[in-house]
């Protein structure tokens, strides 16, 4: 096998055609955002793939090495000031942006990302569940996490009105997945239309503004290419042992599926590796 490629782990950059067909490509990027070199990945399905972790792993924010990866990406002191490594993304009704003694970290950030339009949303991924994005990520989200079907609900005006909507809703739908079931599952058991219409109504009964009419509640399906699912989950370690690699069985979500384990390249978002191929 031969390098065909080598840089810093991210997300994978991820598109789905007229048909929900997703197409996975890796590409390596500075902390400003530019592209560096991109790997195709779907075609590789099928053949013998090889990551090795270098053993350094730098900041996606600044790019100063760190010995340890925090909240997916970023050096400590990064994920103590950067706004994109606030606890109220991960938990958007947290948001602290009008507190006099806890102010935003940044408040061109917040104007630029969290006071944007919001879409609450309900999707097929392990089982039926509820979440929330952007409305700029849609629908690379729904496939980030491994969702086979996604229905728009409504569309609110910021992060916090939307999250703290969906945490309420969090107490009578669920709103994880479960990604184990995830890999194994190609098609899931559950009604995203049904919850769909069922939030929909209770939210216009409630009064709630941005609820999506029926016929903008429009379902996307999407299919991903996996040849082969895993009968039971193992999961590589890049931090207990460098290499990961097998015969590439498939892509979902943001998980390579091989036929020795599976690989959460998110998970290790920072981290350098050089991949091995036919070439």
């Amino acid at each position: 096998m031969a390098t065909i490629w080598s840089g810093r782990l991210s997300k994978m950059d991820v598109s789905a055609d007229d048909d929900g067909r997703v197409d996975y490509r890796l590409v390596d990027r500075d902390p400003d955002g530019t592209a560096g070199v991109e790997l195709a990945l779907n075609d590789r399905i099928g053949r013998e793939l090889r990551l090795s972790y270098e053993g350094t792993i730098e900041c996606t924010a600044c790019g100063r090495k760190t010995k340890k990866s925090f909240n997916q990406g970023f050096c400590w002191p990064c994920s103590q000031s950067r706004p994109e490594a606030d606890i109220c993304i991960v938990k958007p009704e947290l948001c602290h942006f009008h507190q006099a003694g806890n102010p935003c970290r940044d408040d061109d950030f917040a104007h630029r990302v969290c006071f944007k339009p919001h879409v609450l949303y309900v999707s097929l991924t392990s089982g039926v569940k509820v979440g929330i994005t952007r409305r700029v990520n849609v629908p690379s989200r729904w496939i980030d996490q491994g969702a086979v079907r996604a229905i728009p609900v409504a569309v609110l005006p910021d992060r916090f009105t939307v999250g703290k909507l969906e945490k309420r809703l969090a107490e009578d739908y669920a709103d994880k997945t479960h990604w184990m079931r995830m890999l194994k599952e190609s098609d899931p058991e559950g009604d995203p239309r049904g919850a769909a219409d069922e939030i929909a109504a209770r939210l216009e009964g409630e009064g709630v503004e941005g609820v999506l009419p029926a016929a903008e509640r429009v379902e996307r399906r999407f299919v991903y290419p996996v040849r082969t699912h895993p009968v039971k989950v193992k999961s590589f370690n890049l931090d207990k042992a460098p290499e990961a690699g097998g015969v590439l069985e498939g892509i979902k979500g943001q998980y390579l599926i091989f036929d020795t384990a599976v690989i959460n390249l998110r998970k290790y978002t920072g981290y350098r590796v050089t991949i091995e191929g036919a070439a």
